[in-house]
């Protein structure tokens, strides 16, 4: 997903406003009884951002639902407006949707809320060994691994989400320039980078995004990962300003920045991908939304040249998961629909279809088909398999990023003092969740 945060939810405010609907609504689940649906047919009101990895989605998919008998209504809002706005639909149970497709840090907040459905509850298999797992544990609240936060130590995992689209950071790079393959080190990709733009090839080894908050944490995410950076400690405490994390930081505010176009500073989505598309870059770590489009001959000026590689390692090679990922409001119209919908979509079949359509499936079994709609799939899998990470676990990831994401971008901006800026980084959070009763 090419996506920048705006939301300002925090964990007080999502528990403090799920609370009265929880217990409005826990009976329909906690019972089992059959979820009701309102509406004739097999209507399913779908709410989605609009992204470039939803694209197979809405041209192959959507139809073939259609065939099934599903009345799909696919309605598309900005990034930036759709996590407050379907917060307010769930709390109020105004129901204008029966599915969200949301982005994987935000199941935290509706978990935290109660504002979703129990999938499993519904008769949605979390335990199928055809999931890939590091996505299927993404739609679990609380956590089945890992620390959770306060209130919910002993709480029982719900399936409240299922995975959609599985998307992930992978490396593209200009098969020019890396003559060899894919780039296995940071230190290849600016050495061969250097050479590609001495040959007027390219004229910046690598492009990445340096807008404050979301973007740029996004970007320094698979640096800091493959240098061996860890987020926080069992106990919620900072520690991404480690030895590892701050080296990450200072290469990634000083080589990368040296070897990146000089406006790095203020780049978002899509000034990074014209960089790349447009020929100008000669690697990047991206989501799929941009890599989808690298045999366009319409949308980008090097088509041929561009192909795909797990990200470069220091000593790891990880990503960073950003996953679609889909739940069922407790104030959905049709939510027997919504969850009938879902069992088609997740199953073996549909995978496959969508893995024909270009799209990365979320189900193994999809990845191996005779031929699949995209060469990114087989690299995705390789990614997989090699590493990828979701962002941590929490509700208040969003203010986490926040002050991590002004802090790094100042260090960009001076072109020095990494690690410096995660030191005044882990201060801020250690502030903010201790004042969030983390500790």
């Amino acid at each position: 997903m090419m996506h920048s945060s705006r939301s300002r939810l925090t964990r007080r405010s999502v528990i403090k406003g799920g609370l009265g609907l929880a217990l409005a609504t826990t009976a329909l689940t906690t019972l089992g009884l059959p979820m009701p649906a309102r509406a004739a047919g097999k209507k399913v009101i779908i709410g989605a951002f609009t992204d470039g990895g939803l694209t197979p989605f809405k041209q192959k998919i959507i139809p073939q639902a259609k065939e099934a008998g599903f009345d799909i209504e696919f309605l598309e809002d900005e990034y930036g407006v759709t996590l407050e706005k379907w917060f307010a639909d769930a709390q109020s149970g105004a129901g204008q949707y029966d599915l969200y497709l949301l982005d994987d840090p935000w199941v935290p907040q509706f978990g935290a809320a109660n504002v979703l459905e129990d999938l499993g509850a519904g008769g949605i298999d979390g335990a199928d060994k055809d999931w890939i797992g590091s996505m299927i544990d993404m739609g679990y609240w609380p956590p089945q691994k890992g620390p959770r936060v306060k209130g919910f130590e002993d709480a029982k995992p719900t399936l409240i989400c299922v995975p959609f689209v599985g998307d992930l950071q992978t490396l593209t790079y200009r098969n020019d320039v890396f003559t060899g393959g894919a780039p296995k080190t940071w230190d290849e990709v600016i050495a061969k980078g250097k050479e590609g733009v001495a040959a007027g090839k390219i004229k910046y080894p690598v492009v990445f995004r340096g807008v404050s908050g979301n973007s740029i944490v996004t970007s320094w995410y698979p640096v800091f990962l493959s240098f061996g950076g860890a987020f926080f400690d069992d106990k919620w405490n900072p520690v991404f300003n480690s030895a590892e994390g701050k080296a990450s930081a200072d290469f990634f505010v000083g080589t990368m920045k040296q070897n990146a176009p000089s406006g790095v500073v203020e780049f978002d989505s899509d000034q990074e991908g014209a960089a790349i598309l447009g020929g100008d870059a000669g690697a990047i770590i991206q989501y799929s939304g941009n890599a989808l489009k690298a045999d366009d001959p319409a949308q980008t000026k090097v088509a041929g040249k561009l192909d795909f590689g797990v990200v470069p390692k220091q000593q790891s090679a990880i990503a960073q998961m950003g996953i679609f990922i889909a739940g069922v409001p407790k104030s959905a119209p049709n939510k027997a629909n919504a969850v009938e919908f879902l069992k088609w979509y997740t199953s073996a079949e549909t995978q496959a279809k969508l893995s024909e359509a270009g799209s990365i499936p979320v189900k193994r079994s999809a990845f191996g088909i005779a031929k699949p709609g995209n060469r990114l799939i087989p690299v995705a899998l390789q990614q997989l398999d090699a590493g990828a990470l979701p962002r941590p676990r929490t509700p208040d990831w969003a203010k986490v990023e926040e002050l991590l994401g002004i802090e790094l971008n100042k260090a960009l901006q001076a072109g020095s003092g990494g690690g410096a800026a995660l030191d005044n980084a882990a201060k801020q959070v250690k502030d903010y969740l201790t004042t969030a009763g983390y500790y």
